[in-house]
């Protein structure tokens, strides 16, 4: 009995050593994990932008009409002198119209200052005022109301006659001035003769406004 049980001893250490050579000695090869590769993806691309599309709308040409002129000739001081000017005192009377369709008028003593005359308020004169308006070719309607202490009152209608050449008198040029039936009729028999520099036939344009 005790022979088997020593032979049977014998057996598994046999096996236990056959089992034993099949390592190579006392490493046991170990195979690298490799992580696994994802799989290629194509490289995003971003989008192009879509051209945005631009609508002109044609704009209408209008025609305009060129603006009225703001100033009319009108628009200064008229004066006229009247009497021998050579005389110690002369007398005269003048209008300055305003765009607001106002006028002042003036009469009164005259005198001149840098060769421009003007009424003289150092001595007593009258001074009113008024409205005109225009009526087209150069003509104007001219109210002088009784505004003032004087009561003066009147209604003419003036026309603008711009600078010219006498054509009854060459070289001689008549100034440009503003007209009525009221220094038409003053002036009467005298209008066959030669505007000259001593008298005033009607109101004209004064060198200072």
């Amino acid at each position: 009995m005790w022979k088997s049980v020593g032979l049977l001893i014998l057996i598994c250490i046999a096996v236990i050593f056959v089992a034993g050579c099949t390592t190579s000695g006392n490493s046991t090869t170990i195979t690298p994990v490799t992580a696994p590769v994802p799989p290629a993806t194509a490289p995003t691309v971003a989008p192009t932008p879509q051209a945005t599309a631009i609508i002109t709308t044609p704009v209408a040409v209008v025609a305009t009409t060129p603006a009225a002129p703001t100033t009319d000739p009108i628009l200064h001081r008229w004066i006229r002198q009247y009497g021998d000017p050579t005389a110690y005192q002369s007398t005269g009377y003048e209008f300055k119209f305003y765009p607001d369709g106002t006028v002042d008028y003036r009469n009164g003593t005259t005198k001149e200052v840098s060769s421009n005359i003007i009424i003289d308020t150092s001595y007593p004169y009258i001074e009113e005022s008024g409205t005109w308006s225009a009526l087209g070719n150069m003509t104007y309607l001219v109210k002088i109301l009784p505004t003032g202490q004087s009561g003066a009152q009147f209604i003419r209608q003036y026309t603008l006659v711009p600078a010219h050449q006498d054509p009854d008198f060459p070289g001689v040029t008549i100034p440009a001035h503003i007209e009525s039936s009221y220094e038409t009729n003053e002036i009467g028999a005298n209008t066959n003769e030669p505007p000259n520099s001593d008298l005033m036939y009607y109101p004209e344009q004064a060198k200072i406004d």
